[in-house]
């Protein structure tokens, strides 16, 4: 599952990760995150009904216990919540099938103006904050 881990690594990366850690705690960067996230979820789960379906079954979740986003894929492996590690040819195939249509949203969410013009606010902080610092040690 190359392109579509690195979609979901994307989303992680867009939602959790994108900012340093000493930004983290910004209300823009905490902004940013409630943006994507919002944006993200908007378009519904990232797998179909029947998608869901089988990852429920093979998690051993009960039917509708699984939320559709919660995921974690890394090389072709399904490790459920339950810590269940699933690697089997119907999860390689779904997740060749997912993959692109998850790739397509992400990259729609991350065009949009509302998550342009926050990572915009918090890009625009973040150097703002660092002159300063730089501007502070000069000064010394």
């Amino acid at each position: 599952m190359r392109i579509p881990l690195r979609t979901l690594s994307l989303v992680m990366v867009a939602a959790f990760v994108l900012l340093p850690p000493a930004a983290a705690a910004t209300p823009e960067s905490e902004t940013l995150s409630r943006t994507i996230n919002r944006e993200l979820r908007a378009g519904g789960p990232w797998f179909t009904a029947g998608e869901r379906a089988l990852v429920e079954r093979k998690c051993g979740y009960a039917p509708g216990q699984w939320d559709g986003f919660e995921v974690n894929i890394s090389n072709n492996v399904l490790t459920c919540t339950n810590g269940r590690r699933v690697d089997d040819p119907e999860i390689r195939a779904m997740l060749r099938t997912a993959g692109p249509r998850i790739s397509a949203r992400v990259r729609e969410v991350m065009a949009r103006p509302a998550v342009s013009a926050a990572i915009h606010l918090v890009a625009r902080n973040a150097a703002a904050r660092a002159m300063r610092r730089i501007g502070a040690r000069h000064a010394d």
